[in-house]
C-alpha cells in the first residue's frame, strides 16, 4: 500500500524534506500532497506533487501558477472561508483515496494553533485506523488508539528511536492502566488523563534494548507518543 507524504506550510528545512521523501520512495510507492504553502518546499527540491490542495492564501502566486494546469496533478481549491484547515482537508483527501499511512512534514513550528491542531489530527486519524506520523528534525509524533476491551502494546527499540526522549499524552479520554517498561522512569498501572499531573509523562528515556508501552483506555481514547530530541543544526538550503 502506498504511503502518503504531506508537505505542510510549517517550519521545514528543504534538505530534510528531500531526505524523507527519498527514503519512503525507496521503501515503496508514495503519494505526495502539498497543503498550500507546502508547495514551495517541493518546488525548491524539484518534486512535483500528486495532489495540490488548499485555499492558496499563503503559497506564493508565482509558484502556484507554475503548477496549476500541469497534467497528472490533482488540484483541490477550497474557499478560504471553511470549517477545516488545509492540513485536515489533505488528510481527509488521502483517506478517501485509500491511503492508510501518511507522513506529515512541516506540521510543527510557526503558529501554535496550527501546531496543536496538527497534533490533534494524529488522534483523528487513529480513530479511523489511519497511521499519521508527524516528522521534523527533532520530533516523531503518532497516536495509538486505545480500547477498553483489549490491551494495546507498542514496542520501540532503543537503536530505532527518534531522538533521546519519549513522552506520552492522553487524547479523547483516559488511558488506564498504562504500563511503561524499559524506561528510566517506569510506570505500572498508571492512570493518564487531563485531570492528572500534566508533565508526569514528559521526557522519559529508553534504558533497555527495547521499551514496551502497554495500555487500555476508555472508548474513543488515544495515546499520543512523542519521540523527541534537542535542537540540532540543520542545513536549511
Amino acid at each position: 500500500m502506498k504511503t502518503g507524504i504531506i508537505i505542510a506550510g510549517g517550519d521545514l528545512p528543504p534538505v530534510f524534506a528531500e531526505k524523507v521523501i527519498k527514503e519512503y520512495a525507496a521503501a515503496g510507492g508514495i503519494v505526495t500532497a502539498a497543503a498550500d504553502a507546502g508547495l514551495e518546499v517541493l518546488d525548491r527540491i524539484g518534486v512535483v506533487p500528486d495532489i495540490l490542495l488548499g485555499d492558496f492564501d499563503t503559497v506564493k502566486e508565482r509558484v502556484l501558477e507554475s503548477y496549476l494546469g500541469r497534467p497528472g496533478i490533482q488540484v483541490e481549491r477550497h474557499d478560504p472561508v471553511k470549517d477545516a484547515s488545509d492540513m485536515e482537508l489533505t488528510v481527509k483527501t488521502l483517506y478517501r483515496s485509500g491511503i492508510r499511512k501518511a507522513v506529515v512534514l512541516g506540521a510543527l513550528g510557526g503558529r501554535a494553533d496550527h501546531t496543536l491542531a496538527n497534533i490533534r489530527l494524529t488522534y483523528y486519524a487513529a480513530l479511523r485506523d489511519m497511521e499519521l506520523l508527524i516528522l521534523d528534525p527533532q520530533n516523531r509524533i503518532r497516536c495509538l488508539k486505545a480500547s477498553p476491551d483489549r490491551e494495546t502494546v507498542f514496542r520501540l527499540r532503543k537503536d530505532a528511536q527518534y531522538g533521546k526522549y519519549v513522552s506520552v499524552f492522553p487524547a479523547g479520554g483516559s488511558i488506564a492502566p498504562l504500563t511503561m517498561e524499559g524506561f528510566r522512569y517506569p510506570l505500572r498501572g498508571y492512570t493518564l488523563d487531563w485531570l492528572g499531573e500534566p508533565s508526569r509523562t514528559v521526557s522519559n528515556e529508553i534504558t533497555a534494548d527495547e521499551a514496551v508501552i502497554r495500555f487500555r483506555g476508555t472508548d474513543g481514547a488515544g495515546l499520543i507518543v512523542m519521540e523527541t530530541g534537542d535542537a540540532v543544526k540543520e542545513d536549511r538550503e
